[in-house]
């Protein structure tokens, strides 16, 4: 999944078009001192321009949109096949199912912690015990 862009990116592009329209409308304001007769091609230049932007940006929206909704779509499956394994295994109690319980909780705390956004690690932590969440240490201390 792609990063989300900082504030101050945001604000340079913001700016940079801000720029670029101020001097492109400066430009065009100096041509039509000039040429009073194309002030209409100016005006619909100048909202092609403004009309480009705002799709473009909604374009990138809606593919980020789409991005988020597949991993919550996917993570959805994953967590329902694996909650089934372990619903079945709980009807029958045995010793030698704790294992396959172990893996599928494992699986889903993997997924948890790689599969979505905000997975940080943990700082400082040995690479094998990074990010662990609370619910895998409960298996550990049984």
């Amino acid at each position: 999944m792609s990063t989300v862009p900082s504030f101050r990116h945001g604000f340079f592009l913001a700016g940079l078009t801000f720029l670029l329209f101020l001097i492109f409308g400066y430009l065009s304001d100096l041509i039509l001192v000039q040429h009073a007769n194309w002030i209409i091609a100016d005006d619909l230049i100048m909202a092609a321009a403004a009309a480009i932007v705002v799709f473009l940006y909604e374009r990138e929206r809606s593919r980020l949109l789409s991005e988020k909704l597949r991993v919550i779509r996917d993570m959805n499956s994953f967590v329902r096949n694996e909650l089934q394994i372990l619903y079945t295994f709980l009807e029958h109690p045995e010793k030698a199912r704790v294992p396959t319980i172990e893996r599928s909780v494992e699986r889903i705390d993997w997924a948890l912690r790689e599969l979505l956004p905000g997975g940080q690690h943990l700082p400082g932590a040995p690479p094998g015990e990074q990010s662990e969440s609370p619910g895998s240490n409960m298996k550990r201390s049984a």
